[in-house]
């Protein structure tokens, strides 16, 4: 998804994307991967990618998963609060459950 954001570190828009894993057969078992991708001002295209697991007893949820590793995402990417706030209200926007 696309999210728009006024921000001086990062020229217009944000990507945000999504990746859900749930089979369990392997040791690594499910996750939620999450993606983000912005372009600062020397034009380079930067990202982030962070995952939150499922413990072996927890059903995996897609809704629970998406809010951890977005999180974790922003974190490392080194977005402020302010950019981290329009992240998630765009995406709010855009129709993702909280």
């Amino acid at each position: 998804m696309k999210i728009q954001i006024e921000s001086e570190r990062i020229t217009g828009e944000v990507w945000v994307s999504f990746r859900h894993v749930l089979k369990r057969s392997d040791k690594i078992g499910a996750f939620t991967e999450a993606t983000v991708m912005w372009t600062p001002p020397d034009g380079i295209l930067k990202q982030a990618i962070a995952v939150a697991r499922v413990h072996p007893n927890d059903a995996p949820e897609r809704k629970i998963g998406r809010k951890v590793a977005l999180a974790r995402a922003l974190w490392l990417a080194g977005f402020p609060r302010d950019e981290r706030r329009q992240v998630w209200i765009g995406l709010i926007k855009k129709g993702m459950r909280v």
